[in-house]
């Protein structure tokens, strides 16, 4: 008998895994669909139903796959009642943090109602935001499974035992590959001529976590004005192997950037920079059509990396010139 399988997701970041576990569940046998199924107690293919909040339909929409939308549905107990109905075996979420507690709440009412959960992080960044609810209390679901073993040490930290602990690697990134996702898709689009130098700047929603009360060292605006600076003095062919333009820069807004906040920056275009604003395609169609992703942690870097493309990781240097300042004053 198959399992009915509920995948929730929010967050952009999170629900890419989910897209390349749905491609695993559904194909064909191999190691790692079976070593998936032995974890998560399946034992025959399953009936997979996907619920999208917010950022995830774009995420679900780029690829193909027919979803339905979340509810609009807030209190525990219509979550509760909407998960009675649907009674499914196993929910599979993403992970989200700061703006959103759906799949939280949903771990707390699986619980209750004796469903199994598994979560799926994207990254290794600010998990303990990601387990933790607006009365500060830890939440957890029944199992986590992470890229790599890097949230390790948080999540022993946050009371989930070692043996509920997986790694399932970049999911999304093996899905990627074996779609075999054009390169160069968007350079087209994106007006790039054979001699610029293209470079995508990934954007990080941390100004809008900055007005919820998180607190950052670094902004993803100090990093964009750094690597601007960078370009203007000509410092940035050292990160580039002596290359010194033309450049075409894209800025990649991130889907919980507010609106129109780098609408200013394509007036800092010059002679040797053009910069354009484009969320065009997909996060690897982005990669695959840049010559380098730069920014400070966004999940698009990590897939750069995997995906063989260069990354200019700007925090860092924005730090090194922070603390220069310091001293020299």
């Amino acid at each position: 008998m198959s399992c009915n399988i509920l995948f929730i997701s929010r967050d952009p970041g999170g629900t890419n895994q989910l897209v390349g576990l749905r491609d695993v569940l559904l194909g064909q046998d191999g190691e790692d669909r079976a070593a998936l199924f032995a974890q998560l107690g399946l034992s025959s293919g399953p009936d997979i139903t996907l619920l999208a909040k917010d950022y995830a339909k774009v995420i679900w929409q780029q690829n193909g796959v027919v979803y339905e939308d979340w509810p609009n549905i807030e209190s525990e107990q219509e979550i509760i009642d909407y998960l009675t109905d649907l009674a499914p075996d196993l929910i599979v979420t993403s992970t989200c943090h700061v703006d959103d507690r759906t799949e939280q709440t949903v771990w707390r009412v699986a619980r209750q109602l004796g469903i199994r959960t598994t979560a799926f992080l994207d990254c290794g960044l600010n998990i303990s935001l990601r387990f933790t609810d607006d009365l500060g209390q830890t939440v957890l679901p029944d199992r986590v499974y992470m890229i790599d073993k890097k949230a390790t040490g948080t999540l022993l930290s946050l009371g989930l035992p070692a043996q509920d602990m997986f790694i399932s690697g970049d999911l999304y990134l093996t899905y990627a590959k074996a779609k075999g996702i054009a390169k160069g898709k968007l350079r087209h689009e994106w007006g790039v001529m054979d001699e610029e130098y293209l470079i995508v700047f990934a954007s990080d929603y941390i100004s809008e976590m900055q007005a919820m009360g998180v607190s950052f060292e670094i902004t993803e605006f100090d990093c964009l004005n750094c690597l601007l600076d960078l370009m203007k003095s000509g410092e940035i062919s050292k990160y580039l192997e002596g290359i010194t333009g033309p450049y075409r820069l894209i800025i990649r807004p991130h889907p919980k950037d507010t609106a129109g906040k780098y609408d200013n920056y394509p007036d800092k275009s010059h002679e040797n920079l053009e910069i354009l604003i484009s969320n065009s395609g997909s996060g690897a169609d982005a990669i695959l059509s840049a010559d380098m992703v730069a920014g400070l942690g966004s999940s698009l870097m990590g897939e750069a990396k995997v995906l063989g493309v260069g990354v200019l990781e700007l925090g860092s240097i924005v730090t090194d010139g922070k603390d220069h300042k310091k001293t020299v004053s």
